[in-house]
């Protein structure tokens, strides 16, 4: 979104179109409420404080005199609402000490990690508190302090002629869509959002709408003169409240803040299991992970320490729907697989469900608080799990045998996982097969995490699969997952040769993508084999398994013939099984033997043992060879004969020196 121009109200009152992941983001994820949602809101409370502001505010014939009935320009009712809210912030409890309003329609608020993004809401709440900091420096409009990291919301404006309620359909959601791209940056720039309201303000009306992790929801257009002020008064209290709670900020993040800044920080949690918790230091203020999406797990991780051991942990946070019974949650794996070598250790969890701001429903309204036709929405429980932080992503490795030992130890948790527990993973990615930590013995030395798409596997699956769709990470995603969204009666079963599939994507992607250890390129294939159509991936990745002989000439130099065979093999391999499945599943749109299934799936041991010889072979050609002792007199006997004795002291007076001896 580009900067508003400012001449006539009926240019600059229209936002630019907002980028295409925003809408891709919030498609078929917007609901617009109805008009009972603002009265549940704003309908009551404040009321000596509502008092106090209306009768302060400039009125004539019900109307606020501050906001022209006949604007010329956009910025003529920035201007008179700016009036409103201060006089609505100055008369509040906080009396405007640590919110204040600012015209922000000619700034450029930074993005967070889009080059040279930017977006000019019309007007925003800037804040400070334990959760709010002012942008870094290079992130911040000249002569300003405000930017996405310390707005506690903020308005857009348009014309009432730009905007109604007659076809909300068009209306509402173009309104949603570009207020989706403020939403979306106050949500990557304060990690602690749980979700966000902002307002969109005409002349004579305004509406609410509200971001969360399960898309957005909007209300009708609500008249703020006359009847409708003290809901409007309501409703900017709110959104500027000193609570962060209200807000909708996640209170046990907290920072220190000095001169503006987050210099330090904790995450206190509270232990589901053992009723007790316990608060951990931020390694930094900063997240380490932040997932940029609106809708979804809006998964944050973060680095911390254990202030009684010491000891490095990672604490992850994610939205998850509501168990319904079909599936459970990563801890139950974690908990359930804690023996499996390799798998990544739990320490607590939290589970927030029944609790506060725990869940979206808390903060949606009911069911007969939406239009009939809303988008339909599942509600997501807030969980946190705290896990042994280990090495980096496997992308990091630091030498050829570190990457191959990583990577055949992960696939051997992955044995161990369905061998013993019948669960299988279904998200094998690049980002999920961690480094073990120094000096890791053998079956510790690549981590595989992140279990939130993990399921168990009924003994002899035929078709048909909870979760329907392509499970996973789409660029790894394994041919008959791709091939098979979207179709449910035929399809094969999500199985631990789809998740060997995926592993071999991890290797052949790297390998191409890194020509020495840190230095990597783009990969030209890279771009057909995630893209948002599945028959593109599949068709794409289809092309190289059918390939007779893999072809290594794109495959750098910096990688040795050790690992170049394995990749070979494991290439081979899994040709072999996709062309086996297809032998009997066909083009999956009719009934196919289940016993073949079966029976391909018997042979699971042997399956895995041809994935671990290549690489064993490998990693043994590649470790580093003992250098064999030279030559060397033997040492002398620690007993010395008389005679022996004798001769040194004759000797001393020679000042005859002994020939020091030393083993390599």
């Amino acid at each position: 979104m580009s900067e508003c121009t400012d001449d006539s109200i009926y240019r600059d009152g229209e936002a630019g179109a907002p980028p295409s992941d925003v809408v891709n983001d919030l498609s078929e994820k917007i609901s617009r409420a109805s008009p009972k949602w603002i009265k549940s809101l704003y309908g009551s409370g404040h009321k000596t404080a509502v008092k106090k502001i209306r009768s302060a505010l400039e009125k004539e014939n019900g109307r606020l005199v501050d906001i022209p009935s006949a604007p010329r320009k956009r910025s003529d009712i920035i201007t008179g609402v700016i009036k409103v809210i201060d006089v609505i912030l100055k008369m509040s409890a906080d009396g405007g000490k640590t919110r204040h309003v600012v015209d922000c329609h000619r700034m450029e608020l930074q993005h967070w990690d889009t080059e040279g993004g930017c977006s000019s809401p019309a007007m925003a709440i800037e804040a400070t508190g334990p959760s709010f900091q002012v942008p870094f420096k290079n992130f911040a409009t000249v002569g300003s302090t405000l930017g996405y990291t310390n707005a506690a919301t903020v308005f857009d404006v348009r014309a009432d002629g730009d905007t109604n309620d007659d076809e909300p359909h068009i209306e509402g959601l173009s309104e949603v869509e570009a207020m989706g791209v403020y939403a979306k940056e106050i949500l990557v720039q304060q990690p602690n959002r749980r979700f966000v309201r902002m307002m969109l303000i005409t002349e004579t009306r305004f509406r609410i709408i509200q971001f969360d992790r399960e898309g957005a929801l909007y209300s009708p257009l609500v008249n703020y003169h006359g009847s409708g002020l003290n809901t409007f008064i309501r409703a900017i209290l709110s959104l500027c409240s000193t609570s962060e709670r209200i807000l909708g900020l996640d209170t046990s993040v907290q920072w220190t803040i000095s001169k503006g800044r987050k210099v330090s920080g904790t995450i206190t949690t509270f232990d589901r299991k053992s009723k007790k918790s316990k608060t951990y230091n931020l390694k930094s203020v900063l997240p380490s992970f932040t997932r940029r999406d609106i809708h979804g797990r809006g998964t944050v991780c973060w680095h911390v320490t254990d202030p009684d051991t010491g000891r490095e942990l990672l604490i992850k946070d994610a939205w998850i729907w509501e168990d319904n019974g079909d599936r459970k949650e990563e801890y139950y794996y974690l908990e359930k697989a804690e023996s499996v070598p390799g798998i990544m250790e739990m320490v607590e969890y939290e589970d927030r469900q029944g609790q506060p701001y725990g869940e979206i429903d808390y903060f949606r309204p009911s069911a007969a608080n939406y239009e009939a036709k809303a988008a339909q929405y599942q509600n997501r429980i807030f969980r946190r799990i705290v896990v042994v932080k280990y090495g980096g992503d496997i992308e990091k490795f630091k030498s050829q045998l570190e990457f191959m030992c990583a990577l055949r130890d992960s696939i051997k948790t992955h044995f161990l996982l369905f061998d013993w527990y019948r669960i299988l993973h279904r998200d094998i990615s690049s980002t999920n097969i961690l480094l073990g930590l120094p000096g890791a013995r053998e079956g510790y030395r690549g981590i595989l995490i992140d279990m939130d798409h993990a399921t168990e596997i009924p003994y002899y699956p035929s078709s048909g699969f909870i979760c329907g769709g392509a499970v996973g990470t789409r660029l790894f995603q394994a041919y008959y997952v791709l091939k098979g969204s979207g179709l449910h009666n035929y399809r094969p079963i999500h199985d631990y040769l789809d998740d060997l599939e995926s592993f071999f994507y991890v290797m052949y992607i790297l390998m191409h993508q890194y020509f020495g250890v840190g230095k990597s390129q783009s990969v030209g294939f890279m771009e057909e084999w995630g893209s948002d159509d599945t028959e593109v991936s599949a068709a794409a990745k289809r092309k190289l398994l059918d390939s007779p002989e893999l072809d290594l000439d794109d495959v750098p130099e910096f990688w040795s013939q050790p690992c170049k065979d394995a990749l070979v093999e494991f290439h081979k391999f899994v040709g072999d099984m996709v062309r086996k499945k297809e032998a009997f599943v066909g083009d999956m749109t009719k009934s196919w033997d289940v016993g073949a299934m079966e029976a391909l799936h018997d042979d699971r041991d042997n399956h895995y043992a041809r994935v671990f010889g290549p690489f064993d072979r490998a990693i043994d050609a590649l470790k580093p060879k003992s250098q064999p002792l030279r030559n060397v007199p033997p040492l002398p006997s620690r007993l010395r004969s008389k005679r022996a004795l004798d001769e040194d002291e004759k000797k001393k007076d020679g000042k005859a020196k002994a020939k020091r001896v030393c083993r390599d």
